[in-house]
């Protein structure tokens, strides 16, 4: 991995804290409705809370990139697996899907992608010449 530049880290350090915010937000609705479901989003907000601090600290470490990018994908994918099933320990029905949601799992997909993407080997390609040898 090539160092972070700003774009791609402001990117993961937006896509982090927008998905914590949300889960922040709606946490004590879900405390209300079961507790242990409210418990699960007051815990992905923090977690996401310090992945984003840390790699906001650290931008450098390559770890925290996966961290971050690890949590946003085991964030989406919690989001359709309780959409396609419940949950017993955490949510006892199926959730329908709703647009705040979707427009949080695209984010949280964006910062995987973003993530997977800073860590992709970057290839140079050959660089044209304006100036021929030859002319035609």
């Amino acid at each position: 991995m090539t160092r972070l530049t700003r774009i791609e880290l402001f990117g993961l350090i937006g896509a982090g804290a927008a998905a914590a915010g949300v889960h922040a937000a709606i946490a004590p609705e879900h405390l209300r409705e079961w507790a242990p479901l409210g418990a699960s989003f007051v815990a992905v907000a923090i977690l996401l809370a310090a992945a984003v601090a840390a790699l906001a600290l650290r931008p450098d470490d390559p770890r925290l990139v996966t961290a971050l990018g690890a949590l946003l994908a085991t964030v989406a994918g919690g989001y359709v697996v309780t959409r396609l099933a419940a949950i017993p320990p955490l949510d006892p029905e199926r959730e329908p899907f709703d647009a705040l949601g979707i427009c949080t799992s695209a984010i949280e997909v964006f910062g995987l992608v973003l993530a997977i993407y800073v860590h992709t080997p970057r290839r140079r390609l050959p660089s044209l010449s304006l100036s021929s040898g030859g002319r035609r």
